[in-house]
């Protein structure tokens, strides 16, 4: 059996995820996302350490850049208690910036919108679901519709991450 050498092996691309992890080099300070973390969590009078982690620019970043910048996001969401949405869409203002940043707050303003019309629409099919023969819980019921209908941007938004957090910490 003849064995074949493929003459293009010097010039083949390179590949998406390497198997050895390239360097990150840092220029600037300011390149740089700073928190304060809590040695515990959940006490907010304990230990504080320093963390700082490469900001994401967005586009110039490669795959293990990108995974290796949302492992620290989760533990800097993790060491700062952060479990809320409104928090934690402030805080990646902070993490991201150029290209990353903008997509970030583009991608929010079209998911709030078609979940918080969700949330009106489940209220409203629960409220046309019930028989009226309970008048506390058909008070209860008007009173989450109209809850859901004043819902903003934002609070969805905070739902939605919370639900979120709760559905992967039990």
């Amino acid at each position: 059996m003849k064995a074949t050498v493929i003459k293009d092996f010097g010039t083949a691309k390179k590949p998406v995820l390497p198997l050895a992890p390239e360097t990150t080099t840092v220029n600037k300070k300011e390149d740089l996302a700073q928190v304060n973390l809590f040695s515990n969590p959940a006490d907010v009078d304990s230990t504080k350490v320093k963390f700082a982690f490469k900001m994401l620019e967005g586009g110039t970043e490669t795959a293990r850049e990108v995974i290796q910048w949302m492992q620290n996001v989760e533990r800097a969401f993790t060491g700062l208690n952060s479990n809320t949405g409104t928090l934690r869409r402030q805080m990646m203002q902070q993490f991201a910036r150029g290209s990353a940043s903008s997509g970030f707050n583009a991608a929010v303003t079209q998911l709030a919108p078609p979940t918080g019309m969700q949330a009106v629409a489940t209220a409203q099919a629960a409220v046309d679901a019930d028989d009226g023969t309970d008048v506390g819980r058909a008070n209860g019921l008007a009173a989450n519709l109209a809850a859901m209908q004043a819902l903003t941007d934002e609070t969805v938004l905070a739902l939605r991450l919370k639900k979120r957090f709760r559905a992967r910490c039990p």
